[in-house]
């Protein structure tokens, strides 16, 4: 959409007079971010492709209510806080005015507020209604194992002629991945799943006054306690840059953590290898070149988390049962 019409949309549903917008990110699937500014005061407006955002609402009342810093959402003058237009959903945020990291270049403070506020923030869904199931049974089913195998194949297949050395090396290396995580097993009646953000890590997170606020609830779940601990320190941590796992670094982060969300013997058994996992089936697949900057630079953190991992993960588990 044009900007002027995103001007419109925003003065006919929230009666804002806009002095600029200013598209600040855009993500896949289809999503895009912009700053509005305003003679009183800024917003973020998100535009968002089909999907269901009506709870997003009531979940970041009842996180503000528990004390767990969120941005508001705004809601339009003659409806809730959803304006959809042209298929698409339109939320309006408060803006908040802060400090954004780069994927691994979380200093120690950060890193024990990060922690907390992971914890706090699944404490307080407790009392929340049951968020939808991610990572359940269904997630580690062969067939999906044999499905992504093939479309790999199929892939490196139609490369061949193209000659594109680098991207079948790529590409088999995912396959050498996807062979020994196929070998895991995992028993979702033994992990600890929690109510959570979803997807909570450094980039969702912004600075304010010594506090960190976290952003963009659009698409919370019910998922592994052990798997956003440790997604949010490895992609925070400077020495996890390179896809390396210190133990003696994690354990700080995982015990604050832990003051709130109790893990389990299995949970931190399990720890590394559902990480070994995720990084196979949720990140990206290669190539990465039409990625925007941010995604390429987490795709090709999780490859570094993936190919650590291979040589790894065992000890790491073993490490994470004697704490």
């Amino acid at each position: 959409m044009m900007y002027d019409e995103l001007a419109q949309l925003v003065k006919t549903n929230y009666g804002i007079e806009t002095i600029s917008i200013k598209m600040i990110a855009e993500h896949v699937p289809y999503s895009r971010v912009y700053l509005l500014e305003s003679s009183k005061q800024n917003y973020v407006l998100k535009e968002m492709g089909s999907g269901n955002y009506e709870d997003e609402s009531n979940l970041t009342k009842h996180l503000i209510s528990k004390g767990i810093s969120v941005p508001k959402i705004y809601h339009a003058i003659s409806s809730g806080h959803i304006v959809k237009f042209c298929d698409y959903n339109y939320v309006l945020y408060e803006y908040i005015d802060g400090i954004m990291y780069e994927l691994n270049s979380a200093p120690d403070w950060f890193l024990t507020k990060s922690a907390q506020t992971l914890g706090r923030i699944q404490c307080a869904l407790k009392e929340y209604q049951q968020l939808p199931l991610q990572f359940g049974y269904g997630f580690f089913s062969k067939e999906k194992f044999v499905n992504t195998e093939q479309f790999i194949y199929g892939t490196i297949q139609r490369l061949d002629d193209k000659n594109d050395i680098k991207l079948i090396s790529a590409l088999n290396e995912r396959l050498k991945h996807i062979k020994k995580v196929s070998a895991f097993e995992f028993d979702c009646d033994k992990l600890t799943y929690v109510n959570t953000h979803g997807d909570f890590y450094i980039n969702q997170v912004i600075v304010r006054d010594g506090e960190l606020v976290t952003i963009d609830w659009s698409n919370p779940h019910c998922l592994l306690a052990c798997f956003e601990v440790l997604m949010s320190y490895a992609y925070a941590a400077p020495e996890c840059k390179d896809g390396v796992i210190d133990l003696g670094k994690f354990k700080p982060y995982l015990y604050k953590y832990m003051e709130y969300v109790p893990l389990s013997y299995y949970d931190l058994k399990m720890m590394p290898y559902f990480m070994y996992h995720y990084c196979c089936f949720c990140s990206f697949t290669p190539p990465y070149d039409g990625l925007p900057n941010d995604y390429n630079k987490i795709a090709n953190l999780t490859d570094n988390l993936a190919n650590w991992l291979y040589e790894n993960a065992d000890d790491l588990s073993t490490g994470l049962c004697a704490l």
